[in-house]
């Protein structure tokens, strides 16, 4: 039930796979790579409800930590992946204090927030009795707030402080939307680097996290400099890819 909790505790950065693929037999394998955790993301990934609870319990089985981004405003999908087995959330969105209040009611039991008892499915998924699960539930599952817009950013602070609120995940490719004005977004570019520098100076602060996404390995080593606790790399797709072409490219009777 810890296990993420302890890789976000071991001082090292924490890498995790980035997947929207729905079937439980590729996440089982994706979770035996050298990934630390596998992230499914029902926002932009085509993951569902049915292929989340299935993948959760994929993951674990191949004993790795599992994390969901649930869609804009899907506060009600909280609750149920963390019921099903997840040991963290990602809310995407999360631009004010109030949203934020929203996010922990549905992620916490009480007194931090207000999520109901229904825990058959988690307790079967590590074998655990029911009472251990909620007695330690607010304190193993990660609860991350999404920053990635400029309103985000101005509020950030404020959501940091909230009790219940884990830590901060940054969306680098929509904050630059917001901050730019412009559809294609600039990761990690000129406009936001400053913005998302102080993201993980601010977490540490609180003792709170920052988990960000990464589109290739160049901005994985740039979070790592930045001082990130988390950070994923995806989406799938691209290392699938990457993975093939570099097998393939050891055949000697293959052109270029």
């Amino acid at each position: 039930m810890d296990r993420l909790k302890r890789l976000m505790n071991s001082g090292e950065m924490v890498i995790s796979g980035w997947s929207g693929q729905q079937d439980p037999m590729y996440l089982t394998e994706l979770a035996k790579t050298g990934f630390d955790a596998v992230t499914l993301d029902m926002q932009h990934g085509m993951q569902t409800e049915n292929s989340v609870i299935r993948g959760i319990a994929a993951i674990a089985a191949a004993g790795k930590p599992s994390i969901i981004r649930i869609p804009v405003g899907r506060f009600d999908l909280v609750s149920r992946a963390l019921d099903a087995g997840a040991n963290g959330i990602i809310a995407p969105m999360i631009n004010t204090v109030e949203d934020a209040k929203q996010l922990v009611s549905f992620g916490k039991y009480p007194p931090l927030g207000d999520r109901s008892y229904g825990v058959s499915q988690v307790a079967s998924v590590y074998d655990v009795a029911p009472s251990d699960y909620v007695r330690s539930a607010n304190e193993n599952c990660i609860i991350l707030a999404m920053i990635e817009t400029a309103q985000a950013v101005e509020n950030m602070l404020d959501i940091l402080d909230l009790d219940g609120i884990d830590g901060i995940f940054c969306g680098p490719g929509d904050l630059s939307i917001s901050v730019r004005g412009d559809v294609v977004p600039d990761a990690y570019g000129p406009d936001t680097i400053d913005m998302i520098r102080s993201m993980p100076v601010e977490a540490k602060k609180r003792g709170k996290l920052a988990y960000t996404w990464c589109g290739n390995a160049k901005s994985l080593e740039l979070a790592h400099e930045l001082g990130f606790h988390y950070a994923a790399l995806g989406p799938d797709s691209f290392y699938l890819r990457n993975g093939v072409d570099a097998t393939l490219s050891q055949l000697s009777f293959r052109g270029s």
